[in-house]
């Protein structure tokens, strides 16, 4: 006579298997939202004050369907300071970004820029009242330096706090 054993629990281990990857993803998410709050955090604080309101962040799936992280200055629409009365108002994106990496004569030598300044031949360029340009802070490059162990940790972190729900799903 055959004898005959029975697993409690089976079903719900493979129902817990089967919903692992979309379990993670969500866990992953948060984790990388916790993450890069505290690293925009960080990066906020060693900015100018002027364009700590851009400061942000931003956790995405890519067309990949990988996650990916965002932490920097972006364009928020933000318009603060001077503005000019005749045109449209002026994102501080634009004024954060001339700000950090100069412009005209005075850009950083290190950043690859999309364009060359016109030269001064060009009715643009006679047009300028400043033909020197802003000089280049690099405030920006200078807030990064540690950023990754910042991510990194709360990274760790987050994963801990979420580890019993994780089992739990």
């Amino acid at each position: 006579m055959p004898a005959s054993v029975s697993i409690s629990g089976l079903d719900d281990c493979l129902r817990m298997f089967d919903q692992a990857p979309a379990n993670l993803i969500k866990v992953s998410r948060k984790a990388m939202k916790d993450a890069s709050r505290k690293t925009a955090g960080t990066i906020r604080k060693r900015i100018p004050k002027r364009w700590a309101k851009i400061v942000r962040y931003k956790v995405d799936k890519q067309y990949d369907g990988k996650l990916a992280a965002f932490v920097g200055l972006f364009q928020t629409g933000l318009t603060q300071g001077h503005q000019n009365p005749n045109g449209s108002p002026m994102p501080d994106w634009f004024k954060a970004y001339w700000a950090n990496y100069g412009t005209l004569e005075r850009r950083d030598p290190n950043h690859a820029f999309k364009y060359p300044v016109r030269h001064s031949g060009t009715a643009q360029a006679r047009r300028r009242r400043n033909r020197m340009g802003e000089a280049h802070q690099n405030f920006f490059e200078e807030a990064l330096p540690g950023w990754q162990d910042t991510f990194v940790a709360a990274f760790q972190e987050s994963l801990k706090k979420q580890e019993q729900d994780l089992y739990d799903r």
